[in-house]
């Protein structure tokens, strides 16, 4: 859908990706053996679970150290016969992607005996995306990110749908930005955008 039709990031997220991506690993992962109750708990600045574990280690998982390893194989394969599961891998990628975008945090995972995934909530921040008429500055972690600065973003990644290759020129032209400032919001984005080329000929494409 994200690829085909354009629309509302953040309703495709928020009420399909995270939900889904949080349950399915719940059931994915979860060791049945034990009695421990599962919870998928929504708050006003968060949404979490809670699972029994089997664990292969403690501490926090990012993109950059997660090891896929389904504790419950058959039921993993099973969920991508029927085409409801990805990957091994692709959920703990996709929440990392997009929460930055609509909620200026990012998730956690923790491992341990019991699994903890926390994923950061913010009316402000959402509501600021999808209307683009709020005039507070979004903070992100220690820094600030402007309206017109996440409006950018979205501009850039809609643009870029079309799977083609684009020069910074396009990009200028797009935001009526400069150079310089247009390669500050790229750069940005570099978990979804790479750069083919060096110098002068340098192009941008989504990964």
């Amino acid at each position: 859908m994200e690829r085909t039709e354009r629309q509302e990031k953040v309703d495709i997220i928020w009420q399909q990706l995270c939900y889904w991506e949080m349950i399915a690993n719940t059931l994915i992962h979860r060791e049945f053996t034990s009695s421990y109750t599962a919870k998928f708990v929504i708050e006003k600045d968060r949404m979490y679970t809670e699972n029994a574990n089997r664990s292969s280690g403690d501490g926090i998982i990012t993109p950059d150290n997660m090891e896929p390893n389904p504790k419950n194989p058959i039921i993993a394969s099973f969920f991508r016969n029927i085409g409801w599961s990805d990957r091994l891998g692709s959920g703990v990628r996709n929440i990392f992607k997009y929460s930055k975008y609509y909620s200026g945090e990012e998730p956690e995972f923790v491992e341990g005996d019991v699994f903890r995934l926390i994923v950061p909530l913010n009316e402000d921040y959402s509501y600021d995306i999808k209307n683009g008429d709020k005039k507070t500055a979004i903070k992100n972690g220690d820094k600030k990110i402007s309206k017109k600065t996440i409006q950018n973003y979205k501009k850039i990644l809609e643009f870029m749908e079309e799977g083609k290759e684009y020069t910074i020129q396009d990009f200028c032209n797009l935001l009526n930005l400069k150079p310089s400032r247009t390669k500050e919001l790229l750069k940005a984005l570099t978990q979804d955008i790479e750069q083919i080329g060096n110098n002068k000929n340098r192009k941008y494409r989504l990964k």
